[in-house]
């Protein structure tokens, strides 16, 4: 190689390792789209009806509008583990006829119709499904270890060699099979992630959810522990996914699941997390861990709503269950199947209308009343915001206090200042592909604005009638590094 060629890959090299911030993500807000040979499993997102098997007139419908991940969930009634076919599919404790070939369908009837679509759709995958152990009819007795582990058995008798296992994702994070002793599983792919989405279009992905009322992750984790016990066992065949919070301390590396020991905990690569306050922080973890999450129920926002969904792959959630809008893109700006955080959840906001300016909250540190107006974009954690799970923006400068509304109801004309985070509507906003932040406060008629079309620093930043030509009303959204969230 002749020096000017080393020259130039040493110039490359060293941009790569100084990590540039991405460019700013312009209206509309668009997330990028799979390329299988270039994103890995751990780099993608899905968007998933809720008891997929519940709804349309086949399971291999979804997967023909888009999807690429169901969510089915089991019952553990009657002799089930002697039936080719498994555990009934239901939501409650009785069979019936749902949208998978068999009637009454069991589990196995719906995996051979994903494995049916698969054949006659080559290069289609992988198929992530969901297997969500119900139990409320008898909470105590249902779910047993032996049970977890047999249900596991089971899947991968029907789906055979088409199931990516535990094993083999041990093999390629770390190049070598696992043995007692050796780092657990959540450790390695932490370090060596999981492979590209070509290499397993045929396969099948199961994670496990649910289990006993009010010891799920006791369920996961004596399955786990069950099935490593066996003779000639060493991972599950599938991934386990407990319950988790919104803080990253039962994700990371090292790290200790509620109510599972901390050796088990170091075998769960995959997380069950239900829509709630900040869990943003748990979702980047995930995320950062190269793990799965699938996120559920609805929170602040329906979980079919463009703004839901918008923070939900932001931040780093894998598979979103909706309730609603279930194929809905938003003309394409939220795609069925996506790239994790291709949106931004950290960000400056930076007003179209103007270059090099951005939202700044006056002041030091935080304090309730602090102005927020436009200035230069310098960098500072005065310019830089979290978009949480709850919808506010929180500056770097001090993570209790939010961008509000004086007076606390949206308006025109009410000016914009720093306050205690305290849940209320006027501290919330509503991303729209468009651009624009909607106020929660007074049915999101009202949006951020530039006063006046403002360039000059230190113009003021008000509400205003969402649309209106008076205001400048429209954000770039700047990607900033994540930073740890403390003090709410």
């Amino acid at each position: 190689m002749d020096c000017s060629k080393q020259r130039k890959t040493a110039v490359l090299a060293l941009m790569a390792a100084m990590a540039l911030p991405a460019a700013a993500v312009t209206p509309p807000y668009t997330a990028t789209s799979l390329n299988p040979n270039l994103h890995r499993v751990n780099d993608a997102y899905q968007m998933m009806q809720h008891n997929t098997y519940d709804y349309g007139a086949s399971l291999a419908g979804w997967l023909d509008a888009g999807h690429r991940a169901v969510e089915l969930d089991v019952i553990d009634r009657e002799d089930w583990e002697f039936n080719a076919n498994g555990p009934y599919v239901s939501h409650d404790g009785s069979a019936g006829n749902k949208n998978c070939s068999g009637n009454p369908d069991r589990i196995g009837h719906c995996l051979n119709d994903i494995v049916g679509w698969l054949d006659t759709h080559p290069g289609q995958g992988p198929i992530f499904v969901y297997v969500d152990m119900k139990a409320s009819w008898d909470p105590i007795n249902a779910w047993y270890d032996s049970e977890v582990r047999l249900l596991d058995e089971k899947i991968r008798q029907i789906l055979g060699a088409r199931m990516y296992t535990a094993d083999e994702l041990y093999l390629f994070a770390s190049g070598q099979s696992y043995a007692p002793g050796r780092p657990g599983l959540r450790q390695v792919v932490s370090a060596g992630g999981w492979p590209l989405l070509s290499s397993l279009s045929s396969r099948v992905i199961v994670a496990y959810t649910g289990g006993r009322i009010g010891a799920t992750n006791q369920t996961h984790a004596g399955g786990i522990e069950n099935i490593m016990a066996q003779a000639g066992r060493s991972l599950p065949y599938g991934f386990f996914c407990p319950d988790v919070e919104s803080t990253p301390n039962q994700i990371v590396p090292g790290g200790t699941v509620d109510g599972v020991s901390n050796a088990t905990s170091q075998f769960f690569v995959c997380s069950n997390l239900k829509a709630r306050d900040h869990y943003q922080i748990a979702a980047n973890a995930a995320h950062t861990h190269k793990q799965l999450m699938h996120l559920w129920d609805s929170h602040v926002y329906g979980n079919g709503d463009y703004v839901f969904n918008y923070i939900a792959l932001a931040h780093g959630i894998s598979a979103v269950g909706r309730d609603s809008n279930v194929t809905q893109t938003w003309g394409g700006a939220i795609p069925l199947a996506g790239v994790r955080r291709s949106l931004p959840g950290y960000f400056e906001l930076r007003p179209t209308h103007v270059a090099g300016k951005c939202l700044h909250v006056n002041g030091a540190s935080g304090g309730n009343g602090n102005r927020i107006d436009l200035r230069t974009c310098n960098g500072s954690i005065n310019q830089r915001f979290v978009y949480t799970a709850e919808g506010q923006l929180r500056p770097r400068l001090s993570n209790p206090y939010c961008v509000d509304i004086s007076g606390g109801s949206a308006g025109n004309g009410a000016y914009m200042h720093l306050w205690d985070c305290d849940g209320g509507a006027s501290e919330k906003w509503v991303v729209g592909a468009d651009g624009r932040f909607r106020s929660v406060s007074n049915s999101q008629q009202y949006c951020i604005s530039v006063q006046n079309k403002g360039a000059a620093d230190g113009t003021r930043f008000i509400t205003y009638a969402c649309g209106t030509s008076l205001h400048h009303q429209q954000f770039e959204l700047a990607p900033v590094a994540d930073w740890p969230q403390t003090t709410f």
